[in-house]
């Protein structure tokens, strides 16, 4: 009997122990996981699995979400709230919804605020897979609002860009098959998820520079990731082999930042790690941040080097112009001044030339094409070219005089900031 009693004992401090706090100390507010500034809303949220740092799959019991000690939420207690696994890291626009049919609707009811804190516990446990991402949705059905110091009601932490998705209105109570555009947020509830037991180390922080597999990183560059919540310390680690630290061994950094002390090298692929420490406890299982670095200066960076074309129509791709220096400054020959890109040159030969600049699918690369005749050091301008945006082509024909040298600079359309250049691909046509 005593030992069956025991058995008991334990379990229940098991069940009651087995939650997942995410930054419950956070003191900002916003609006998740509902609003209590308007009538009506509907809230969508992305916890990532790195995040949760659960140690296993498991049921769901419960969610405990945290309240401003100045807020009340008497006129927005009524509460619908959906669970559902997702691949998802981010909305990609305001009507990037979840669909409702991906959702398990775990609670119907009116919620209360108790030591600061609203619990909502499940009619029906969400059996988490700890595989996938989490979303967690929630209906707000009261018609009046509460008026409090900060308009909003609930402590929010900042994460990923786009990590909630929110409605809120006062002309209907939302239906989470047809939500109308929401707004998309950077930051998301502070919450408690109770039922799932955490791994017994710290969570992995996510880091935001580089991404994972990015080129054209600079040689000087400055890491970032979020804050692992429980977190006060972080290690750092860079080699130039999958997990290795010879060029960074286990730094610890109280921030969320870190830049190597000394350059790296150019058109070198790296492996960063970073790890979450709370106490004397580090964070296992972190993934490798691999990335490539910048290629060298390239060729025809300055106009001494410029690449000349003499059979036509010519055809080029600068994969390496992010590498271009602005050499003794900004070129001013034309009235629309840029920055001193790469350099390309062709003789004229009394005919018409075609110089087209074209961009990669999806780049935001805006260049200016500015296109001179004489000397370099010694120019005069023919044509700068910046009608387009970002991406867009720039294009220009004139007529040449014969045995006349062109020079034709591309870089940043930028006449007073050093700007990066990006990859393009020129094309001189004889017409």
């Amino acid at each position: 009997m005593k030992k069956t009693l025991l058995l008991s004992l334990l379990l229940i401090i098991s069940v009651f122990n087995a939650q997942i706090h995410i930054n419950t100390s956070s003191t900002s507010v916003g609006t998740a996981p509902i609003s209590s500034f308007f009538s009506y809303s509907y809230v969508q949220q992305i916890y990532l699995k790195q995040e949760l740092n659960a140690n296993a799959a498991g049921n769901i019991t419960g969610l405990s979400f945290y309240v401003d000690p100045s807020a009340t939420i008497t006129e927005s207690s009524n509460w619908n709230v959906y669970l559902g696994h997702t691949t998802k890291t981010a909305f990609t626009s305001g009507t990037d919804w979840v669909p409702a049919a991906q959702l398990t609707q775990v609670f119907s009811g009116n919620v209360t605020v108790s030591n600061g804190k609203v619990d909502v516990t499940f009619t029906t446990p969400f059996a988490y897979n700890n595989t996938d991402n989490l979303v967690i949705a929630a209906k707000e059905n009261s018609p009046s609002i509460d008026i409090n110091n900060f308009d909003e009601a609930f402590r929010v932490y900042n994460h990923l860009p786009n990590s909630t998705l929110f409605y809120k209105g006062d002309l209907a109570v939302v239906d989470p098959a047809t939500p109308p555009g929401g707004i998309r947020a950077d930051y998301k509830s502070a919450v408690s998820v109770l039922g799932l037991a955490p791994k017994p180390t710290p969570a992995c922080p996510f880091v935001t520079y580089p991404l994972n597999n990015a080129d054209f990183i600079v040689l000087n560059p400055n890491f970032k990731w979020l804050a692992a919540s429980g977190a006060d310390s972080y290690k750092v680690s860079l080699g130039t082999t999958a997990g290795g630290t010879d060029i960074v061994n286990q730094q610890v950094v109280t921030g969320t930042n870190f830049t190597p002390p000394a350059a790296l090298n150019n058109n070198t692929t790296y492996y960063l790690r970073v790890s979450s420490v709370s106490g004397s406890i580090e964070s296992s299982g972190c993934s490798d941040i691999m990335f490539k670095t910048i290629p060298p200066v390239p060729a025809n960076d300055a106009c001494s080097g410029a690449f000349a074309a003499s059979a036509f129509p010519y055809t080029y791709t600068q994969t390496d112009a992010m590498s271009a220096t602005n050499n003794a400054g900004f070129i001013t020959s034309c009235a629309d001044a840029m920055n001193d890109g790469t350099w390309f040159k062709f003789t004229g030969d009394g005919g018409q030339f075609t110089v087209k600049i074209t961009m990669p699918t999806g780049s935001t690369y805006d260049p200016q094409m500015d296109i001179y005749s004489g000397a370099c050091g010694s120019f005069t301008c023919v044509k700068a070219m910046d009608n387009g945006g970002g991406g867009a082509a720039e294009t220009y024909t004139f007529t040449t005089t014969a045995g006349t040298e062109y020079f034709i600079n591309v870089g940043a359309y930028e006449e007073t900031v050093d700007m990066p250049e990006n990859v393009f691909t020129i094309t001189i046509t004889k017409l």
